[in-house]
C-alpha cells in the first residue's frame, strides 16, 4: 500500500477513555494516545508516487451526498472526555485556554509542505504548560486527505505527518473527504469516520506503527465542549470550485440543521445561567471568501443566521477552510462586530490567490463591503503565499488570535503574519 512502514506500534502516551455523554462508560472504552514516545524525523521520500499523487486521474461524483448517520446523539464531546481530569484543572487555573486551528492539509504532490506545517504544529507544544500557554488540541478545519478521503492514504496524510503532535486532533470534514467516485468502492466520509467517530478510542490498521489512536467524535457534525469554549462543527458536503456548500436540504435532509438549531439554543441557555464561554462555529466551506479558485456559501450562510436569530445567539467567531490562503473578515451585526477566518493553509501542495482589482493589485486593508443582507462587511487580513496555522487563545473576557506563517524550505520558526482580539465584553474587534 505504501513503501514506507514501521514494523513496532510505539506505546506512546496514554489518556484513560472517559465515559460517554450519558454519564455511563463505555463497554469498549480503550486509552486515548496522541504522539510517538519520541520524535522521529520526516522520512517521506520513500513514499510511492501513487500514493503521493493519490486519486489525482480517478473522477469523482459531483453530487450531493447525504450523511452518515451519528453513532450517538446528542452529537456532544466534551474535552474532559479525551483529556484527563488533571489536564482539565490545569486548563481552569490557567484561566484561558489555547489551540491549534487549519484546514486542507492533505500532502499530495508535494508532501514537503504538509509535514512542515505539522513539525511547526508540534513544535509550537514543546516547552510549554497550560498555564503558559500550551495549545490543548489541534481543530482541524477539513480536507484532511485528498482526493477522495480514501481511508489508504490516512497513513501518508495524516498518521505520518502528525506523529509528533502530543495532542487531541478533533476535525470537521471537508468536501475532499466526502467525494466519492463510482469507479471506486468506498462510502461517503467512510474513512473520516473510521479514523474521527469511532465509539472508543482505539488503533487503526491505517495508522501501521504510529501510536495516534481513532477519535470519538459522535458524527461528522458534533459539539465539543471545552473549559471556555464551545465549537459547533459543522459538515458542508462535496461542493468544490464555484459551487457552494451545503449543510441542509435536498438528499442532505434537516437532521444536522436540526442539531444546530439545538446546539445554539443550548449555548442560549447556558449563556443565560450565566456560564459566558465563547461561542465558535466551524464549517470548511467559508461563508465569506475572496478565492480566485472557491467560491464564498451565502445559502450556507442564511441557514446558519436563520438558527441563530430563532436560539437568540449569535456566534463569536466562524472558522473556515477551504479556500487555500489566509483571509480574516469582521462581519457587523448591529453592534456586534464577528470575525469570520478562513484558514485553508494547512499544507495542501499549491495556495490560491485572492481575486485582484482593476489594476490588479490585492484591494487595500482594510477594506469595507457589504454583505447579501446589508450588514457591513471588513475584510482586514489576506495572505495568499504562506502555509502556515492559527493559534487560538480563549478566555472568559477575550478570543485572540494569530495566524503564523511557516517556511516550507527552511522549516525555521513561524512568522507572526497576522493577529486580532476580540473582546467578549464589548464585541468589538482589534
Amino acid at each position: 500500500m505504501v513503501a514506507k512502514k514501521i514494523t513496532k506500534k510505539p506505546a506512546g502516551k496514554t489518556r484513560p477513555g472517559k465515559a460517554s455523554a450519558s454519564g455511563k462508560a463505555s463497554t469498549t472504552a480503550g486509552v486515548f494516545v496522541f504522539a510517538n514516545p519520541k520524535p522521529s524525523p520526516d522520512d517521506y521520500g520513500n513514499f510511492s508516487k501513487a500514493d503521493v499523487f493519490a486519486d489525482s486521474n480517478v473522477t469523482a461524483s459531483t453530487a450531493i451526498l447525504p450523511l452518515p448517520k451519528s453513532w450517538r446523539q446528542p452529537e456532544v464531546l466534551d474535552l474532559a472526555q479525551v483529556l484527563s481530569a488533571d489536564e482539565i484543572q490545569q486548563i481552569q487555573a490557567a484561566k484561558s485556554i489555547v489551540f491549534h486551528t487549519v484546514g486542507d492539509s492533505g500532502g499530495i504532490k508535494e508532501p514537503s509542505k504538509q509535514f512542515a506545517v505539522a513539525d511547526a504544529l508540534a513544535n509550537d507544544l514543546l516547552g510549554k504548560t497550560y498555564q503558559n500557554g500550551l495549545p490543548a488540541f489541534f481543530y482541524h478545519l477539513g480536507d484532511v486527505v485528498y482526493y477522495l478521503g480514501q481511508e489508504r492514504y490516512y497513513y501518508d496524510q495524516y498518521y505520518d505527518p502528525y506523529r509528533d503532535y502530543d495532542a487531541p486532533i478533533f476535525a470537521i470534514p471537508g468536501n475532499h473527504d466526502g467525494m466519492v467516485s463510482p469507479s471506486l468502492p468506498q462510502k461517503t466520509l467512510e474513512g473520516f469516520v473510521q479514523n474521527f467517530c469511532t465509539q472508543a478510542p482505539g488503533h487503526n490498521s491505517e495508522a501501521q506503527g504510529f501510536a495516534r489512536t481513532t477519535m470519538t467524535q459522535p458524527g461528522v457534525y458534533f459539539t465539543l465542549n471545552a473549559p471556555f469554549v464551545k465549537f459547533i462543527g459543522l459538515y458542508s458536503n462535496i461542493s468544490e470550485g464555484a459551487t457552494e456548500g451545503v449543510i441542509s436540504g435536498g438528499v442532505v435532509g434537516t437532521a444536522q440543521l436540526t442539531f444546530l438549531q439545538q446546539q445554539l439554543k443550548a449555548a442560549a441557555q447556558e449563556r443565560a445561567s450565566g456560564n459566558r464561554r465563547a461561542l465558535i462555529i466551524a464549517v470548511h466551506h467559508p461563508p465569506f471568501t475572496g478565492s480566485q479558485d472557491h467560491a464564498p456559501s451565502p445559502k450556507m450562510l442564511t441557514d446558519i443566521d436563520n438558527a441563530c436569530q430563532q436560539a437568540k445567539i449569535l456566534p463569536d467567531l466562524v472558522l473556515s477552510g477551504h479556500a487555500h490562503l489566509y483571509e480574516r473578515y469582521t462581519r457587523f451585526m448591529g453592534s456586534t462586530q464577528i470575525p469570520f477566518i478562513v484558514a485553508g493553509t494547512g499544507g495542501y501542495f499549491n495556495l490560491s490567490g485572492f481575486k485582484k482589482t482593476s489594476s490588479g493589485a490585492l484591494p487595500k486593508l482594510p477594506f469595507i463591503g457589504t454583505d447579501a443582507k446589508g450588514n457591513k462587511l471588513r475584510l482586514d487580513a489576506i495572505n495568499e503565499n504562506s502555509f502556515g496555522f492559527m493559534r487560538i487563545s480563549v478566555s472568559a473576557s477575550t478570543v485572540t488570535g494569530q495566524f503564523l506563517g511557516v517556511n516550507v524550505t527552511t522549516k525555521g520558526v513561524p512568522t507572526l503574519l497576522d493577529h486580532f482580539t476580540l473582546d467578549l465584553n464589548g464585541h468589538t474587534v482589534s
